[in-house]
């Protein structure tokens, strides 16, 4: 019996990039895969900071977009899912492209395939770093790294970074809230729970060693080597129709977030806010929820005390099933044909 080689996986280790660029490399290799096309490993990092929302998403309910309009950032919106996510030059990128025939065919397989490599990367630099939920990477509880993924044509696609450094005073100003006190528990929240390589090592490591150390686990993960490539002809076009696409203006409905609002900042960590009547008047109480139990909490407006806050809470919690939310999204063009996780 002949033995087919496996053959190798396509390495773009293209350094900095534009933000549009940086969005529209994947979708367009997304966008032109076909059974013989090389299945690739984009290594990048943008030279200019910008949001990013999930398939999910709407801009404008997730997002001040007057504000980030005003401070100069770009709002783009993916084909693939994760949540809101703030993008910038203290960031290493990581895009997996992968013809869906070469790509387990359940969620949690297709995210430990292609972010285990990540997590062994950051093992190697001293780090206690686990994969947890669905696509959440870790370093002793706290989240170092955003994640998404989703199917788009062909192509199979997760995305993830590596954080240098973190500006949790830009993303909690960036997201559009009901209330200034959700705006406190939600940046505080990434503060207590989101980590950097800046804030747990003692020395930054190179990018250069992230990159090598990165490539020989995806190697090791794979089977399969990785080999340094160029995009196509034909890939360059439309990794430009992909940029014109990005820039078009995309649906911004919602002016703020709705009554029962909830933002997620990790996958166990949740703000969430209600508006209770109360002795004839309105008590708007504001809660942060970190591994099923509340972790801060601000009652406003009519009197309520604290216990009888807690105590609705956690119900309203219950009744809507929110504290045992993993939060994974998987999304984009064809995700029919995944077993997904709930939305």
């Amino acid at each position: 019996m002949t033995v087919v080689p496996t053959p190798p996986v396509r390495l773009l280790d293209l350094g900095a990039v534009s933000p549009l660029r940086s969005q529209a490399l994947y979708h367009a290799l997304a966008e032109s895969m076909g059974e013989d096309s090389p299945d690739t490993i984009v290594l990048c990092r943008p030279s200019a900071p910008y949001f990013c929302v999930g398939y999910h998403q709407s801009p404008g309910e997730e997002l001040d977009l007057d504000w980030c309009r005003d401070n100069g950032y770009p709002v783009f919106r993916r084909r693939i899912g994760g949540g809101t996510v703030f993008l910038d030059t203290s960031q290493l990128f990581y895009q997996c492209v992968f013809h869906r025939r070469r790509a387990p065919l359940m969620v949690n397989a297709i995210y430990r395939r292609f972010l285990i490599p990540a997590v062994e990367t950051l093992r190697a630099l001293g780090l206690p770093a686990a994969l947890e939920g669905v696509n959440e990477i870790e370093v002793g509880g706290r989240r170092i790294a955003g994640t998404g993924g989703g199917q788009i044509g062909e192509a199979v696609v997760v995305v993830g970074n590596f954080l240098f450094d973190f500006p949790a005073a830009v993303m909690g100003r960036a997201w559009r809230v009901p209330s200034n006190d959700f705006r406190r528990l939600a940046e505080d929240g990434l503060r207590l729970h989101l980590a950097t390589l800046n804030s747990v090592l003692a020395e930054r490591p190179s990018e250069a060693r992230i990159r090598a150390e990165l490539v020989t686990r995806y190697e090791a993960g794979l089977g399969r080597s990785l080999v340094p490539g160029s995009l196509s002809a034909a890939e360059e076009v439309r990794v430009l129709e992909e940029e014109e696409r990005l820039l078009r203006p995309g649906e911004t409905r919602g002016g703020v977030r709705p009554r029962g609002a909830r933002l997620k900042v990790t996958h166990r960590v949740w703000v969430h806010e209600w508006t209770w009547s109360v002795g004839g008047g309105d008590a708007r109480v504001t809660a942060r929820v970190a591994d099923r139990g509340i972790e801060d909490l601000v009652v406003s407006g009519a009197a309520l005390a604290r216990d009888d806050a807690e105590r609705r809470v956690l119900e309203a919690l219950r009744a809507r099933e929110e504290i045992a939310v993993n939060g994974a999204r998987w999304g984009g063009v064809g995700e029919e044909r995944r077993a997904l996780p709930p939305l």
